[in-house]
């Protein structure tokens, strides 16, 4: 079972249909699918549905219970969201800090995390419900998120801490080095052909420039681009330049 699969995300009597559906949408983008609702207020299918989009499913597979005990029952691990500090809130810990661990515990648990209604939060009855605490940093002037979005920050994190997030192979493959330590040279020998690399010394620059077109890896297309260039550099430097004349002095006659 995918690490992910022990997790349900219980919204506390939500007030928008929309933010239900945004939840239900947000879930789906990370890889979770156990969506509950408890006691929502007005809850209106449709317009959570037009939220959702493309999570219909998770939405339509969501549950919704009467009260946050029923809707805990299965659980043996509850996390409650939190923004306050206050005497019942005072081992809340760093949702990033907190969600390799929550991964970790979720080996042998069932994880519910827990998130208040919009307006208030959760209260200190529903926080005494909850085995831990999270928050997600915020700047002080103004902590507090609109519920979607905390839900989509808590997936994403607990996503990444599951390693499950998706990350095309294109975007890692990067060149071998030792093409491109010949790439460098080529790109020396032209800069020297064309004298902004000094040829007694054109290490002393070089070491700046490999930096620069290697930082963060170079890919193979880039690669190609780059070794292009060096030879078209050269190529104008050593036989083209007179090419060139010679052309030029031919159109000259020709006018």
């Amino acid at each position: 079972m995918n690490a992910l699969d022990r997790f349900a995300f219980v919204l506390f009597s939500p007030k928008s249909s929309g933010n239900v559906g945004a939840a239900a949408r947000a879930l789906k983008n990370m890889g979770l699918g156990d969506l509950r609702l408890v006691a929502p207020r007005d809850y209106d299918a449709r317009a959570a549905a037009a939220m959702a989009v493309h999570a219909d499913d998770v939405l339509e597979r969501a549950r919704i219970f009467p009260d946050l005990a029923t809707a805990l029952e299965d659980r043996t691990l509850t996390v409650g969201t939190t923004c306050r500090i206050g005497p019942y809130r005072s081992e809340t810990r760093p949702l990033r800090e907190a969600a390799p661990t929550l991964i970790g515990e979720s080996v042998a648990n069932r994880v519910a995390i827990v998130f208040g209604p919009e307006d208030f939060g959760l209260t200190n009855l529903e926080i005494a419900q909850c085995h831990q605490l999270i928050t997600i940093p915020t700047a002080p002037a103004y902590p507090s998120l609109n519920l979607a979005q905390a839900v989509v920050v808590v997936s994403y994190e607990l996503m990444l801490a599951a390693g499950a997030a998706r990350i095309p192979a294109s975007e890692c493959e990067f060149a071998p080095a030792g093409d491109v330590d010949a790439m460098h040279r080529r790109m020396a020998e032209a800069l020297v052909a064309i004298g902004f690399l000094p040829a007694e010394n054109p290490d002393h620059l070089m070491i700046t420039l490999r930096a620069m077109l290697g930082r963060g890896g170079i890919r193979p297309r880039e690669l190609d681009i780059l070794n292009g260039i060096a030879r078209q550099v050269r190529w104008v430097a050593e036989d083209g330049a007179a090419t060139l004349a010679a052309k030029r002095a031919a159109g000259r006659k020709l006018r």
